[in-house]
């Protein structure tokens, strides 16, 4: 960790409130789920949703390589960041036990498979002649992984390591 993070003398909230920390990982647990929904009417293997249960792995082991990876040598690390991933992360791992750089290759995971998801699941819904719930549900998809950018903007734009953070949202606005 950072000196000046270690021992606090930069601006940035010290904690977050609960309220906020359920409403943020509400919405990207919605977007997940979501996904998951989107991918179950392909069946591949004895009728097993095959992608949704990968989907699902896939998620469960990214979030736990990113709490180790980019949270366990945070200023939030045993703390409630906008997330409350850093008092997850203390739970789970020791310390500056995880590296940086492979961290910030797996937040690809919030950039890349959405819209891969989304077009897989508008090829499906043409391709079968998808009903209302189905559309209603691409459509939902779509609005929560709009929102998770402003609202991810808000909770970086106030945190403590903004500036040097490298999965921040706000970094290359504070140095210009």
């Amino acid at each position: 960790m950072y000196d000046c993070y270690h021992n606090k003398i930069v601006d940035g909230r010290e904690e977050f409130p609960p309220g906020w920390i359920i409403g943020e990982n509400l919405l990207y647990f919605a977007g997940w789920t979501l996904a998951g929904a989107l991918l179950w009417p392909i069946r591949v293997v004895s009728g097993l949703p095959l992608l949704t249960i990968l989907w699902a792995v896939l998620v469960i082991v990214i979030q736990i390589a990113l709490k180790k990876h980019l949270c366990s040598g945070c200023y939030y690390y045993d703390r409630r960041c906008h997330l409350g991933w850093g008092k997850l992360a203390a739970r789970l791992f020791p310390p500056d036990s995880g590296s940086v750089k492979l961290g910030m290759k797996l937040t690809m995971f919030y950039i890349i498979p959405p819209p891969i998801i989304l077009l897989i699941a508008l090829i499906l819904a043409f391709s079968v002649g998808a009903g209302w719930l189905y559309w209603t549900m691409i459509t939902v998809y779509l609005l929560l992984n709009l929102l998770t950018f402003p609202v991810r903007k808000l909770g970086c734009g106030q945190c403590t390591m903004r500036d040097v953070c490298a999965g921040s949202a706000v970094k290359g606005r504070q140095q210009m």
